[in-house]
């Protein structure tokens, strides 16, 4: 495709690649959307109940990437931040906030908020699904 990977130079504003014509693409690997048959669309993060909440992935990602990529070993879906953006608002308040803890490492107490997004309400407003 083209896409040139910046090894984290801008992960603090959201994105991780850039298109050959200069779009910003933020990727994400969600293996577990296979057995979820959903995608975690992470909004917010904080390291532990007490902290407050700070703005993160496709959080970052809709204010400054152009497209939003999520990998899993079997598919990968390439959507604009804008439409899906759309989608994740006019869904608040259904499955908009999650909390989770780190469940690989227990002593690491990562929190997150995120919109639970269907599988096939996502692939519906990709403009690309490629199967890996």
């Amino acid at each position: 495709m083209g896409w040139t990977h910046l090894n984290g130079a801008y992960k603090a504003e959201g994105w991780d690649m850039i298109t050959p014509n200069g779009e910003k693409i933020a990727i994400r690997f969600d293996e577990l959307s296979l057995d979820t048959n959903a995608h975690y669309l992470e909004l917010e993060q904080r390291p532990d109940r007490d902290s407050g909440w700070k703005i993160s992935a496709f959080g970052l990602a809709r204010k400054n990437a152009d497209w939003w990529v999520m990998a899993n070993s079997e598919k990968i879906y390439v959507a604009p931040t804008k439409k899906l953006w759309k989608i994740v608002k006019k869904a608040r308040g259904s499955d908009e906030k999650h909390s989770r803890r780190n469940l690989d490492d227990p002593d690491k107490r990562l929190f997150s908020r995120a919109h639970i997004l269907p599988l096939d309400e996502f692939a519906s407003c990709c403009i690309l699904i490629l199967n890996q």
